[in-house]
This record gives C-alpha cells, structure tokens and sequence, in this order.
C-alpha cells in the first residue's frame, strides 16, 4: 500500500460496463447491504463453522523454502503452492514432487508470479509474470509462452476460457491520468474476443497499490462474480461485491462498514478492504481495520455475520485465516506456520489445512 500524503484533488469513477456511476448506491436501488460493525465479535472455532478434510504437512528440503504462500491449487492428485518467486508441487501426503519452470527472466522462464490457475478438464496450466503468460501440459513441461500487450494482474479459467482482469496504471484519460481496470476473455489463440471495463480511478499524479493475495473472480452456480480492491489513497471504501453476466457488470452485494474511511499521518488508509470470497453458503471479506487483519464471515442461510479479528481459532488455539480452494464445493483452505525458534535447524514448511464450511 502507499506510504504518501493524501491529496485533496484525487477525483475517482467507476465504470461500469461503459456506464459512469456515482460513488453512492440509490436508497432505492434495491441493492442487497450487509452491515459490518466497528467491534470485533467474540471468537469462533474453526470446528464449529467447518469439517475437517485434510492437514498436509509440506515436506522441507534443501532448496524448497516456500516463502509467503500467495495461492494453493489442488490438482491431479498433487498440491500447486505459489509464493511468488516460484510454483511448488507437492503430493497429497506432503512430500516434494518439483518446482514448475524455472525461475529468470528468459525465455521460458519467470522472475516473480502474479496469478495461477489450472484447467480441470485439459490439464493446462496457465501462470503470469507481469505481462508474459505461459502455459504448461498436464505433465507440467512448458508447451506455450506468449508476452501481451497489457500486464496480467489476476487470471482465471471458465468454462475452458481463459480470463485476465488487467490493471493498467498511469493511463491517458482525456486530459488527467488514470489506473484503468478490464476483464478480458481470451480466445485459443490467446487474443482478446470480449472486453468488460471494470473501473477507472483518476488521479492527480501516478499512483500504485496493492495487496498479494488475490481472489477477484469467484465462479459459482449463482453465476461470475468480480471484486478488486482499490489500495490508492482516496477518501471512500470499495465495498460493493459485483456479478458478471452477459458481458455486463453490474452491483450484488454492498458491505457497509460502520466505521467511516480515515488516513493515517503517511496517508494510508486505515480501513482497507482487500478481497471478498462468494460461495453459495457464505461470503467471506478480508480487510485491514488499524493494521490487523481482520475476516468478516456471512452465513448466507442463517443471515448472520461474524466479524473475527484474524480469522477463525483452531484445535490449538491460534486464529486461522481461511482461503478459497473450491467455492462451488464450500472448499477452503488455511496456512498453518511452524514457530521459528531455533536458529541452528531449518524451518520447517507450514502446514495446509483444508475444510469443507458447514
């Protein structure tokens, strides 16, 4: 996120299927809104709210320290784990099977990952780093690398369509700059065949922000929905959870916080939403209140919410933040981290629990 003094011209706009809306939803706009309160609620178990499928210890080798886990992927059998800097894959008991690529800037290779996903029906599996695409078989060898002409900042598979949303920073519009947002479908020859303006903030100067973690397409039975957090610095919450449907994005859900938007002294926002996950059961949002993480957890049945300060607590009493593995299914996962207190033996890669919501 931005470490920048605020400036009191920042003029934002969403743009939504080429149709420009006002910050504000309509009173009478008959959107869904769910409260959000300041206060935390008191904690939940993790085995109140789930069942337990899996706890995969991840095998430590030399050579394969993950880092900070940014995706995990199950396929085939065998375990996809992200940490930006390389891919993973491990069996189903934990044990190494082998690094996907090779890390570089050449041909064939990449220097950091922004967004995996895998083809269930192929087999292919499709990774970006920054603007460059690669795909690879179903035996993990590399079969296609293609640079595009935008940079790839989340990427999706649906219905056997590749799909890139694209934030593009420092754009012309008329005469102020913008970071503009699209979703592009690709066709088999990786060409754009259908584009859906997201949003378009505009800015007095060139601005970035972000966040690693990234869930911005969930694909459920109820259909495409799209959430990307806005992490420059302007004096409003992105809250509003939006569907895709026939080429069209239009407002599903609004999450009203109860507190209202403020900055800190380096112009930071002090309330950063980050991610909502939607599966048919729960929606689940991650965000920022104050430096500390925070999951806000909606039982959609029940029509209830949870608001839990890290996340839900565990059989050992540390709180877990859960994370999409299969939205269809209620799948989720957790990264359980081993305390690094020994200093003369190597430490050990982290756990993955996987539940299934109730």
């Amino acid at each position: 996120m931005l470490k920048k003094k605020i400036s009191q011209k920042i003029c934002t706009y969403l743009i939504i299927s080429l149709v420009m809306v006002g910050c504000k939803e309509s009173p009478d706009s008959g959107l869904v809104t769910i409260p959000i309160p300041n206060s935390a609620s008191a904690p939940v178990l993790l085995s109140e709210m789930s069942q337990e499928e899996a706890r995969i210890q991840l095998e430590t080798k030399n050579g394969v320290f993950l880092g900070h886990i940014f995706e995990v992927k199950i396929h085939r059998g065998k375990i996809f784990i992200s940490d930006i800097k390389s891919i993973s894959i491990f069996d189903l008991e934990g044990n190494f099977v082998q690094q996907l690529g090779r890390q570089g800037e050449g041909p064939g290779e990449y220097k950091s990952v922004t967004s995996m996903d895998i083809d269930e029906a192929s087999g292919l599996i499709y990774v970006s780093a920054y603007n460059k695409l690669l795909i690879y078989g179903p035996d993990n060898m590399l079969i296609e690398e293609r640079k595009l002409g935008y940079p790839i900042g989340y990427l999706k598979i649906l219905e056997g369509s590749l799909w890139v949303v694209s934030e593009e920073i420092g754009v012309e519009f008329g005469d102020e700059i913008a970071n503009q947002t699209n979703i592009y479908k690709l066709n088999h020859d990786l060409e754009i065949s259908d584009t859906i303006p997201f949003k378009t903030v505009i800015l007095d100067q060139i601005r970035v922000g972000g966040y690693g973690f990234r869930y911005w397409l969930s694909d459920i039975k109820e259909g495409l929905f799209m959430f990307m957090p806005v992490l420059t610095p302007e004096n409003m919450i992105r809250d509003t959870l939006y569907q895709v449907k026939d080429n069209v994005v239009m407002p599903a859900v609004k999450f009203h916080f109860e507190r209202p938007q403020s900055f800190d002294k380096w112009g930071v926002q002090t309330l950063a939403l980050l991610n909502i996950f939607n599966s048919p059961s729960y929606y689940i949002l991650e965000y920022d209140q104050d430096y500390k993480r925070f999951m806000y957890l909606y039982d959609k049945k029940k029509k209830r919410g949870y608001n839990l300060r890290g996340g839900l607590i565990d059989d050992e009493g540390d709180p877990v933040f859960l994370r999409p593995l299969d939205l269809k299914e209620d799948l989720f996962y957790y990264i359980k981290k081993f305390e690094f207190e020994d200093k003369t033996i190597e430490e050990k890669n982290p756990v993955i629990g996987i539940v299934k919501l109730k």
